[in-house]
């Protein structure tokens, strides 16, 4: 009889284990919110057709070298497409360009699916 109460305790207290919680406490944001984005790098931008302003790397200060650039909340980011040569925009110098952009930001570089010039 003892050995059957042994038994049954220690059932009790495996079963009692294996129920323990095991939910992840780890700290999330209220209310299912994203949690806040880096503060250098700018918001993700949908894929909504838009027009930015675009210039050469060579007429951004801090960047100095050419490379095809958009504005992006306030600050430069890199645009890239397959169909852009690497100074795209140098022609326009320090004026820029404003060009009609459909993409999306993606490891701190705006990935465009598709772009055209505005005239």
């Amino acid at each position: 009889m003892t050995k059957l109460l042994s038994v049954s305790l220690l059932l009790c207290m495996f079963v009692a284990s294996c129920t323990a919680d095991t939910r992840d406490n780890t700290t999330k944001p209220a209310n299912n919110q994203a949690a806040p984005a880096k503060a250098d790098v700018p918001a993700v931008v949908d894929a909504a057709v838009t027009i930015l302003d675009a210039k050469c790397g060579c007429s951004i200060e801090g960047v100095g070298h050419c490379g095809n650039f958009v504005m992006i909340e306030g600050k430069y980011v890199p645009l890239v497409h397959a169909s852009l040569g690497k100074m795209e925009f140098c022609k326009q110098k320090a004026a820029g360009a404003k060009i009609e952009v459909k993409g999306a930001m993606k490891d701190g570089k705006y990935i465009a699916e598709q772009w055209q010039l505005v005239q």
